[in-house]
Formats: structure tokens, C-alpha cells, sequence
């Protein structure tokens, strides 16, 4: 996969980076604030291309339009060696890089910034660090795709209220990731684009609010270990929020702004769907807190949650702290509902390592 045809291009509406990978025309646009420069622009469009490129076990390379920073190369080699290990689906592959592509990093880092999506994470991550962030980045394009209107206007909108309530400046991303790439996962992407895009902007830090705490770490997109090596050596990249799905609730909770643009679904064209497994967790959270969010409908009967389905060890511990919440808070019909759906996967999993162990067992008797 080469990386060519580097362009920036500024207008009354933002900076436009635009490039190809191979064939694939990518286009990705920063709007919102009328500062935004793109120093680090290269190195933003070569880490957004790593994950396609392992996804697609191809080379990357560059033509003489990208000049790269010799610390990010450094960096991505060993970011590789972790991803391919965790994930069957993934391959390091060879950056094909020259010498004269590679330069030291010289232009001075500006300001802070968080990802800002709506959700429970983004939200307690801002509120924990909101004296020192200078910027929220809110992305369309990956979880909500560009031809979905109504959802990103709604969206975009709440993004714009939420950081001028808090006096912050908000920085909008546009990616045509999903058209550039249709054969492969946004999601699975999403983190290491995010990150990588956000490189271009030239900042001191970028926070990146983490999904698990930790007890629940576990190979993943987005991780203590890999995030802060998807830096050019200027960018520090800090992952951040290692805390329960239900301290974060409960901290978010106290803000009327949180709650009020409050978006935690990514399984339907809706804002919130009210139905899936992320809404159903948030939704059973705010029902054992005694809270509410007029973005979420509240959680009234409790066999909605029969719909929930537990699938990693990471999603059983969130819906467990729920149920302790629940049954410490006295909430003792959702605790039996919310450990009835626990108790499922614990049978599931039960019943997976006795198959193991049969067949193992099976095997070494054959063997004999």
C-alpha cells in the first residue's frame, strides 16, 4: 500500500487533508476552530493507513510528498509486534520507508485535547481533566457515518452545546474512511484512526479516554500499553480513565450537560436506540444509581435486559459492578435481573471449558 499525493488544502470551512492509498482516494477534514493547522499532517495520514495495511497484510510505503517522523516509525514497529500478537486477523507488516522520508520533529506541540463522543467514558475523562484540556474532538465519519443526517447533525449539535457550555473549543474530524475502505471494519479501526488523525493537529497532549478499568484489561483496539505508542515523539498520547463503566456513571451523573447529550449507541441510525447491549448497561446503571438522562429512555422493565447478551469477560465485569450496585443501593429486583444475565454467561462459559476439558481428556486417552 503506498502512500501518495499528500495535499492540504485551506477555506472559509476548515483545513481538507487529502491523499491515496494505492487507488483509494482518502479525504479528512478539520473544521471548528479557525486556529487549526496541521503540522504533523504526514505522520497523522501514514498511522491512520496502519491498521488497513495489517488488516490487508500489505507493505506501507510513501512517495516523496510524505516526510515522517523518524520517532513515529520507531514507534509503530513496536506497536505492531503487540497488535499481531493479540489479534489472529491482524499482521506486521513492513514499513518500507527511506531515510530521506524521515526527519526529526521540530515544530513546537500546542495544546490539550480529549475525545469527546457523548459517551459515559468521553464524558468522565473530560470532567476529570477539564482544567487542562483546551480542545474536545468530536469525529464523523467512523461510528456515524456521513450519509446518516439526522443522527450527525443531532449529534454535532450536542457536541457544540456540551463544549461552549464548558468554555472549551471544539475540534470537528470528517472522514471518508468507511468509502475509502468498505471491505474492512470501522470499529475495528476506530481507535488507532482517531488517534492517528488527531496527530496531525500538532498537540502537547491528547487524552484517550480508556473503555475497561483495570480488572477488565484485556487485549483490545485501544489499551494502556498501545495507545501511547501511536506518538511522533510530539504528541504525547495519554490513555486515560482506568476506572469502573459505574464510577464513571455515577461521576457524570452530577452534570445536567452530560446527561442531557448523553450518546452511547453505535448499533443503530438512532442517537440511542434504547435496545442494545450498550444502551441496556447504561440504561440499567442510571436505574441502580437512581439517575436519569433524557437522552435514554429509562429503564422501567426489567425483561428488557433478556435481550442483553454477554460476550467477553470485559462486558460480564461491567454488568457484575451493576449488579453490586444494584443490590448496595437496594435496587434488589434490577440485582436479580442484572444476575440472572450474568449468571447466563457464567453457564456459558462453564459449559465451554468442561467441552475443552472432555475433548482434551478424549484425545489423551486415544493418544494412549
Amino acid at each position: 500500500m503506498e502512500l501518495s499525493a499528500l495535499k492540504i488544502e485551506s477555506d472559509d470551512n476548515g483545513v481538507l487533508m487529502s491523499w491515496h492509498a494505492d487507488n483509494r482516494a482518502l479525504r479528512l477534514k478539520f473544521s471548528g476552530d479557525s486556529a487549526i493547522k496541521l503540522p504533523a499532517a504526514a505522520d497523522a495520514a501514514f498511522t491512520s493507513c496502519l491498521m488497513p495495511a495489517m488488516l490487508l497484510d500489505e507493505t506501507l510505503s510513501v512517495d516523496s510528498t510524505f516526510t515522517l517522523s523518524r520517532d513515529l516509525i520507531k514507534n509503530l514497529t513496536k506497536f505492531q509486534q503487540i497488535f499481531s500478537g493479540w489479534f489472529d486477523d491482524l499482521q506486521s507488516v513492513n514499513l518500507d520507508i527511506t531515510e530521506q522520508s524521515l526527519h526529526d520533529s521540530l515544530f513546537k506541540p500546542d495544546g490539550n485535547a480529549v475525545f469527546y463522543s457523548g459517551g459515559v467514558d468521553a464524558s468522565y475523562s473530560f470532567f476529570e481533566l477539564q482544567d487542562d484540556i483546551d480542545y474536545l474532538i468530536f469525529c464523523l465519519g467512523l461510528d456515524i457515518q456521513l450519509h446518516e443526517k439526522e443522527r450527525s447533525d443531532k449529534a454535532l449539535e450536542s457536541a457544540r452545546k456540551f463544549a461552549e457550555h464548558y468554555g472549551k473549543r471544539l475540534i470537528v474530524m470528517e472522514t471518508n474512511f468507511r468509502e475509502a475502505f468498505p471491505e474492512l471494519s470501522a470499529k475495528r479501526c476506530q481507535i488507532v484512526l482517531l488517534i492517528g488523525y488527531s496527530l496531525a493537529l500538532g498537540l502537547r497532549c491528547l487524552f484517550v479516554p480508556a473503555s475497561h478499568d483495570v480488572l477488565e484489561l484485556e487485549p483490545f483496539i485501544t489499551h494502556p500499553m498501545t495507545d501511547p505508542l501511536l506518538t511522533n515523539g510530539v504528541t504525547e498520547v495519554v490513555h486515560h480513565g482506568m476506572v469502573s463503566r459505574v464510577k464513571k456513571t455515577i461521576a457524570i451523573a452530577r452534570s445536567e450537560q452530560a446527561l442531557a447529550f448523553l450518546r452511547v449507541c453505535n448499533a443503530s441510525d438512532q442517537f440511542n436506540c434504547g435496545k442494545c447491549e450498550k444502551c441496556l448497561r447504561t440504561m440499567a446503571t442510571l436505574a441502580a444509581i437512581g439517575g436519569s438522562s433524557p437522552a435514554l429512555p429509562a429503564l422501567t422493565d426489567f425483561k428488557q435486559l433478556r435481550e442483553a447478551k454477554i460476550w467477553t469477560p470485559g462486558k460480564y465485569h461491567m454488568w457484575h459492578d451493576i449488579y453490586l450496585c444494584a443490590k448496595q443501593n437496594n435496587a434488589q429486583r434490577l440485582a436479580e435481573a442484572v444476575n440472572k444475565l450474568c449468571r447466563r454467561y457464567e453457564w456459558k462459559q462453564l459449559l465451554k471449558l468442561l467441552k475443552v476439558q472432555s475433548l482434551k481428556l478424549l484425545n489423551d486417552m486415544i493418544q494412549r
